[in-house]
């Protein structure tokens, strides 16, 4: 891939020139410290403002587990919409602006090209994650209470595998369509798509949605591994890459 050391360098400052990696680190961070301490001082919360004073609500105490799959449940939510966002005008929006056609007029290829944006997204959002992730284990370990930072550790690395396919899936609707919306809401839909269709029988198992599930697994220590739905997530990210670059070569930009 002639030119992927340079276009991914250039893509890191581009990240930095737009605020790109500070605002999509600030918006990760903040909801991996929210989790836990929204978690333990809820019921401080709910007597400051009053709502109880009439019907007391009684209200289970946090547990570690509790915050750890709220952690989960809000980065598989929230964290789907930053990967689209950040991906849908990677690639159509060089193109409406003609960045695109200058940057591969210079002896880059379009796998390259491809391929810088995607490794440059995705180290944003496997650090974003990390970091998160971290500050959610170590509130939690502070505000409600201890918890085995290995099964934690593998539900996290399950949901950033979901996200990189995320941004993989966009990407690839990016280098599709011509309007950003348009590879957004498409990219959109069908993860949501599959996600449904996880409950199908036989090939429901094998779709990337169960990654969620899995991770949930890991930290109640219950359930099955999900080997083939991790294997064909890894092979569909590849395959948008390869049909993304396949895409940029048959038309003309």
């Amino acid at each position: 891939m002639n030119g992927l050391k340079v276009l991914f360098k250039k893509e890191l400052r581009e990240q930095l020139k737009t605020y790109k990696m500070l605002i999509v680190g600030i918006a990760f961070v903040f909801f991996g410290i929210s989790t836990p301490l929204l978690l333990a001082y809820l019921p401080q919360i709910i007597e400051f403002s009053g709502q109880g004073a009439d019907m007391p609500i009684n209200m289970p105490d946090p547990t570690p587990l509790m915050s750890m799959q709220e952690f989960g449940q809000t980065m598989i939510q929230v964290g789907v919409l930053i990967c689209i966002l950040i991906t849908m005008g990677t690639i159509s929006g060089e193109k409406e602006k003609g960045t695109a056609m200058l940057t591969l007029s210079k002896p880059v290829s379009r796998g390259a090209f491809v391929m810088s944006k995607y490794l440059a997204l995705g180290m944003l959002v496997f650090v974003s994650m990390l970091l998160s992730a971290g500050l959610c284990y170590a509130y939690t370990l502070m505000l409600i209470g201890d918890f085995a930072f290995i099964p934690f550790l593998g539900s996290t690395l399950l949901l950033t595998l979901f996200l990189l396919l995320c941004l993989a899936v966009t990407l690839f609707f990016s280098s599709f369509f011509k309007s950003s919306l348009a590879a957004g809401g498409t990219a959109l839909v069908l993860l949501i798509a599959q996600g449904l269709a996880t409950q199908l029988p036989w090939i429901g198992k094998y779709l990337p949605g169960n990654l969620s599930s899995w991770s949930a697994q890991l930290l109640s220590g219950s359930g099955e591994p999900a080997w083939g739905a991790l294997v064909v997530a890894v092979v569909i990210i590849g395959l948008c890459l390869y049909f993304a670059r396949i895409r940029l070569e048959q038309k003309e930009l």
